[in-house]
């Protein structure tokens, strides 16, 4: 089956575009252009919009982190896919979280930290972003990120995400609740990658990976589709 590529901006173009053709994502500033298949954003920002837990894995260089990227902080790339597949149109609100700084799983809602010469307790970043998250979602469809899941230092670490990783109330350890409604949660690591794979410090715990409601695994442009998007990147003056 031939494909073709479309641009995402050009509303006609994107509407006749097949599952499998190619769509052009805006650069970001100082990126190059993305050349995905529809169906893998349109997945993606569905399950955004749908409060969904999504898993996106695949070797590096995959553009994994360079989709997430792309749809945040080039608005016009997320509205089009949201126009495209009827949805209401609301900015996408980002909130990555580096998944190697945490070394237990305490550390998920607390870490320690110096005020006035002291030490205490104070609630984590993961903790801030699902609380700014929760007094959003009204206003934009809020996204907690958990970049490179498969970098954590101990598998203990993803199972105290089992806490946190709910689309009902989530309780903390003092008791106190956050409301997880309508926060949408994306991963993204190597795990399916055959290669890459071998340099994640953990195992997948089996509990979150059930957790996760979408699995959306991202490789390289085979060949055809490479000497396609040179072609197009020729004629439209861009190399």
């Amino acid at each position: 089956m031939i494909k073709r590529i479309y641009r995402v901006e050009k509303p006609d173009e994107y509407r006749i575009a097949g599952p499998s053709d190619l769509i052009e994502l805006l650069p970001v500033p100082g990126g190059n252009a993305l050349f995905l298949m529809k169906w893998i954003i349109e997945v993606l920002v569905y399950g955004i919009v749908n409060h969904e837990m999504i898993h996106i894995s695949g070797p590096s260089g995959g553009c994994k982190s360079s989709l997430i990227e792309a749809l945040y902080r080039i608005p016009k790339n997320f509205e089009a896919i949201c126009k495209g597949l009827g949805f209401k149109v609301l900015p996408l609100k980002l909130y990555p979280i580096e998944m190697a700084t945490f070394e237990a799983p305490g550390e998920l809602f607390q870490r320690r930290a110096l005020k006035n010469g002291s030490t205490l307790d104070e609630e984590s970043v993961l903790v801030n972003a699902l609380r700014d998250a929760a007094r959003r979602v009204e206003k934009c469809y809020p996204l907690i990120w958990l970049r490179e899941i498969g970098r954590v230092h101990s598998s203990s670490v993803q199972g105290g995400l089992l806490n946190l990783m709910t689309k009902g109330d989530i309780v903390l350890p003092d008791g106190s609740r956050i409301d997880g409604r309508g926060v949408a949660w994306t991963a993204d690591s190597n795990y399916q990658a055959v290669s890459d794979s071998t340099h994640t410090l953990v195992t997948l715990d089996d509990a979150l990976n059930r957790r996760f409601t979408i699995q959306l695994t991202l490789d390289y442009l085979s060949a055809p589709e490479e000497t396609m998007v040179l072609q197009h990147l020729i004629k439209e003056g861009q190399v």
